[in-house]
């Protein structure tokens, strides 16, 4: 039988065995983003698995099958069971909070129309059908890091609330599975191939798009004013993913005055790139991530002095900015 450790990608880390596991419905293709984990009622780990179990374990059960009957991928189904965590600890709760105290059930959905009735809310395959509708509404949600996926789907206040749950998550889900536990990274399994080869040197375009802008003098499109722009940019719809056009580790991510939020990697032997212009929500690493040529670092967007959803890309050498077109030419890279 097929793992979903093969459906999920990465190295694997055992779980202690269950008794009656639950078995794969068929067993999904290896891609995390494809076929759905469908789950057969036969029966329950014995025990906890990540701290959950009986009631809860049941729960999550539910969430991954309604995910299942919707057609919903893997890495959808493990987003919402890591938000029910973080939301009720996998319980159907008949209360809310301080800040939502219409809230009820597995996703403490608000009584606004939007997540249906109250019984609705309360009912395990109902609640979760409802997120899972939601969730797939969300413009890009396969490119974006679980935590932010459930954020914009649930708009609760902190964006990285559900982050700390989801190992758990893919612990539990694994368990309900009868099988292993992949490593998965927290940033994304879908995104889209990046735009052309990688090069021998290890080195991309760093994101799809038409030339707009040169490097060199011109007039600032916001203050009318003659000024040397630093890179080049390269214009496309918001939500385009951006790659790190080649290997390095991340120095910086981070709000700027006028490049919105900027992300920066340091190449080695002097050189750095650097990619403006992201709203804060569509980072897609964080500093001290090793990255290769064509990792997902981030969504372009329109943040910052910007007059359209563009990435601004910036090559330094020693300290200098330096022409990104002839520095990536001499690498195998044209842009």
């Amino acid at each position: 039988m097929k793992t979903l450790a093969g459906a999920l990608l990465g190295t694997t880390l055992l779980l202690g065995s269950c008794v009656s596991a639950v078995a794969l419905v068929p067993p999904p293709p290896a891609a995390a983003c494809a076929a759905p984990v469908v789950l057969s009622p036969d029966g329950l780990p014995v025990g906890a698995v990540a701290g959950y179990s009986g009631e809860q374990l049941a729960n999550a059960a539910a969430i991954v099958n309604a995910g299942g009957a919707l057609g919903a991928p893997a890495r959808a189904q493990l987003i919402a069971v890591m938000t029910a965590m973080g939301e009720s600890g996998l319980r159907v709760l008949d209360r809310g909070d301080a800040v939502g105290p219409d809230s009820r059930g597995l996703f403490q959905q608000r009584d606004n129309g939007a997540w249906g009735s109250y019984a609705d809310r309360m009912d395990p395959t109902i609640s979760a059908t409802n997120f899972y509708r939601a969730l797939l509404a969300v413009d890009g949600w396969e490119t974006l890091s679980p935590t932010l996926a459930a954020h914009r789907t649930q708009r609760n206040a902190d964006p990285y609330h559900y982050e700390k749950y989801w190992p758990a998550a893919l612990e539990v889900v694994a368990a309900l599975a009868g099988t292993t536990v992949p490593t998965v990274p927290t940033t994304t399994d879908c995104a889209p191939a990046p735009p052309g080869d990688i090069t021998t040197e290890g080195w991309i375009r760093p994101a799809a798009g038409r030339l707009s802008s040169t490097y060199g003098y011109r007039i600032h499109p916001i203050t009318g004013v003659r000024k040397h722009h630093n890179g080049i940019d390269i214009a496309n719809d918001c939500g385009t993913p951006i790659y790190a056009a080649g290997p390095g580790v991340v120095v910086r991510t981070g709000p700027t005055p006028s490049y919105g939020t900027l992300v920066v990697i340091d190449h080695g032997s002097g050189v750095l790139t650097r990619y403006a212009h992201m709203y804060p929500e569509d980072i897609l690493t964080s500093v001290g991530a090793t990255v290769s040529g064509g990792t997902a670092i981030g969504r372009i967007g329109s943040n910052g002095q910007s007059t359209g959803c563009h990435l601004h890309f910036e090559v330094q050498q020693g300290g200098e900015f330096t022409d990104p077109r002839p520095f990536m030419a001499a690498l195998g890279v044209p842009l």
